[in-house]
């Protein structure tokens, strides 16, 4: 995907050096910050609850809790030393024309995407299946809202046959809002996707949110590269020079790539208007108080996939197939897919769905497999359990899941139900709302007890 030249720049990591040499440094702070000090010697006065801060955190993270003074660590809102060096990096390596890094994850990743929209009093087309961030910042931008529907697994997108009657009926949406890297491992087919809506907005144009929470990681790798959401769009743009289109990309990098958790990017794919209104959008709505070590590890991330992300992934997909052979081996175990292949979607390889038969397997699974080998699951679903196997996950990691998952079962809770004209109804985890404004479902909402727990807006 690279030259020798290209990957030995992309794995260049300017703002975590530039933090690493200004952690080290012994700097008096007179600002702020005062958890700063414990990376020091002890203070002999020190309580008990300093003294367990520097063992959970360690002297090196505390020492990185420093404030933006230093032009050294550039400014995060008008960077222009190695923060801007680190930003355009990642923007090459991933193929956008802009990236923002973001510290509060991609619920604030979202919120400066549609802020930069100007979604305020436009007629926006959105994804249901978006995370909650995007329905509550269209709610309180003042947007106007419209839900594509849900469309069969083996038809195409909702978003694109609600653009195809929009069409028909001589209206037009301003801006549309599509997730296109499910929790559950289900994935928009990009290229289809963009080629459909280059079909309908050829001469109109377009501006477009794409939440690819999950995957951010498959721009590295030169198979799954083929359906990441900015080379993708990318090519879109490089073959059709004419389209009026201009997309964000939000990334919950954190979730599969090497970033401190809230590590996120805004990419940005568009005419330097829009870079602009990023900007502004990013001044406005960022804390004006980033965590330093997030920032530094959003470098170190673009920086380790470039040079590992292909070996990690590929690793990852072994792995994976490692687990779904539990299916075929193990008497109560089947493989489950959450869509069928085809139409507008595909599956996330790097995503095992194992069904164990009942809800009440599947719950003790989890519930056992956490409490006696320390694995985390990453979801359960009725009588299904979740497994993403990320780059992080190690070879010796699957041998203990598997030597586990052949003798435990478990469950899930009962179905959500409820009449809740003009109100969200959230499981979280994922944060996707299962109800939004304008739909009914048939009894009151139960809570799960001591699983995912539903709230109602």
């Amino acid at each position: 995907m690279w030259t020798t030249a290209q990957r030995r720049r992309l794995t260049e990591t300017p703002y975590a050096d530039a933090l690493e040499h200004h952690a080290g440094a012994g700097i008096a702070n007179f600002h702020a910050l005062p958890v700063g000090s414990l990376a020091h010697a002890p203070d002999p006065e020190t309580s008990a609850h300093a003294e367990q801060a520097r063992r959970l955190f360690g002297s090196r993270l505390l020492a990185t809790q420093v404030t933006l003074g230093s032009p050294e660590l550039d400014s995060f809102f008008r960077a222009h030393r190695s923060l801007a060096r680190s930003r355009r990096l990642t923007a090459e390596a991933f193929g956008a024309d802009d990236t923002h890094y973001v510290t509060t994850g991609t619920t604030g990743a979202n919120q400066i995407a549609l802020e930069a929209l100007r979604v305020h009093g436009a007629r926006v087309l959105v994804d249901r299946s978006m995370h909650q961030s995007v329905h509550f910042a269209l709610d309180r931008l003042g947007a106007e809202v419209h839900y594509a529907p849900t469309a069969p697994a083996d038809a195409e997108h909702g978003v694109i046959t609600a653009l195809r009657q929009a069409r028909a009926d001589g209206v037009a949406y301003d801006v549309i809002v599509i997730g296109v890297s499910a929790y559950d491992g289900t994935l928009v087919q990009m290229r289809r996707f963009l080629a459909a809506l280059h079909e309908l907005t050829a001469t109109t144009g377009c501006r477009v949110l794409v939440d690819e929470a999950w995957t951010a990681i498959h721009a590295f790798h030169p198979v799954l590269r083929r359906n990441a959401a900015v080379p993708c769009i990318r090519e879109a743009l490089d073959d059709h020079p004419d389209w009026p289109a201009s997309f964000l990309v939000t990334q919950s990098t954190h979730k599969s790539m090497l970033a401190l958790r809230q590590g996120s990017y805004v990419h940005v794919i568009g005419p330097e208007s829009l870079r602009a209104d990023v900007d502004a959008a990013v001044y406005r709505v960022h804390t004006t108080s980033p965590s330093l070590p997030i920032v530094a590890s959003l470098d170190i991330a673009r920086a380790h996939a470039v040079a590992e992300g292909e070996r990690l992934v590929d690793r990852a997909l072994v792995l994976a197939d490692r687990v779904r052979d539990l299916a075929r081996t193990t008497p109560g175990i089947e493989l489950h897919q959450p869509v069928a292949a085809g139409g507008a979607y595909q599956l996330d390889p790097m995503k095992v769905h194992l069904d164990l038969g009942s809800p009440e397997r599947a719950r003790l699974a989890r519930r056992e497999l956490f409490d006696e080998y320390g694995i985390v699951v990453s979801r359960q679903d009725g009588p299904t359990l979740l497994f993403t196997l990320h780059i992080g996950v190690t070879p010796e990691q699957v041998d203990t899941l598997v030597e586990a998952i052949t003798t435990l079962y478990g469950a899930s809770p009962t179905p959500l139900a409820g009449c809740l004209e003009g109100r969200y109804v959230i499981a979280y985890p994922p944060g996707i709302p299962l109800q939004v404004p304008g739909e009914h479902l048939s009894a009151p909402p139960e809570q799960r007890a001591g699983e995912e727990l539903y709230t109602t807006f």
